[in-house]
């Protein structure tokens, strides 16, 4: 938001958006639905999230599964930005992660984890939750009625597969090394414990780094004043050269 090249992007590429682009939007329909009003901002966001991208010339972003379509938009939006009026954009590519691009929720393995359930208890894992409520929270994830611990296609096998996933993701080892990990344990709830325990080890240190900038308020504000001066120097000239070629008035 200290950014406003950003905001002024935005209104720049909606100009070579089609709505028909936007109303296709999965989670635009998702939330909409239902619903009797529906605002611009929510329809308009996709194209605000490609100007987060293509003014910074990015290649590769990294994303989850969910988030797919929207850097597929964004790829489209600078696509047509090129073609009338010539190269601007580098066209990026979504680079999502063969194991952990979709993390399903702990109490329902069949739903996406999401900040937006994370009221319900022992649905998702927060990055700032403590040691003791992750702990709970795996403990309490839905498995199967079964005790084998291994990768499965098998429907019935999704929790334990979300939670193998993570471990996975964190430990960097292999489905051979992780499956090697379990053929011992005594069923799922070491596999739990193993997943809380290095889930717990990966976030402590950015729990502890929160607590050491939330409680310096003027370090805090120093920082982001900094990061949001090298974004500009960045952002502002490729904002310039939009403007340029649009063939507006440059003050």
């Amino acid at each position: 938001s200290h950014v406003t090249a950003h905001a002024e992007s935005c209104w720049l590429l909606n100009c070579v958006t089609p709505i028909g682009w936007l109303e296709r939007m999965t989670q635009f329909k998702d939330k909409s639905q239902g619903q009797e009003r529906v605002s611009t901002g929510l329809l308009d966001y996709p194209v605000l999230m490609a100007g987060d991208i293509i003014l910074y010339d990015a290649d590769e972003v990294p994303v989850g599964e969910d988030q797919k379509q929207h850097v597929e938009l964004a790829r489209d939006i600078a696509a047509r930005f090129n073609r009338i009026y010539g190269d601007t954009f580098v066209i990026p590519e979504p680079v999502i992660p063969e194991t952990g691009g979709r993390v399903m929720g702990l109490n329902d393995p069949t739903m996406k984890m999401s900040k937006s359930h994370s009221h319900i208890r022992g649905h998702a894992i927060r990055m700032l939750d403590e040691p003791d409520e992750i702990q709970r929270s795996f403990m309490r994830a839905v498995t199967d009625s079964g005790n084998e611990i291994r990768f499965s296609d098998d429907v019935e096998k999704s929790g334990v597969n979300n939670l193998l996933g993570i471990y996975k993701v964190i430990t960097e080892k292999s489905e051979f090394e992780v499956e090697k990990d379990f053929e011992n344990a005594r069923g799922y709830g070491d596999l739990k414990k193993a997943v809380a325990e290095v889930v717990i080890d990966e976030l402590t240190p950015i729990r502890e780094k929160y607590q050491e900038l939330i409680s310096d308020v003027g370090e805090l504000d120093r920082l982001l004043k900094v990061g949001a001066e090298q974004a500009e120097s960045v952002a502002l000239p490729k904002l310039a050269e939009m403007k340029d070629k649009m063939g507006l008035i440059l003050s």
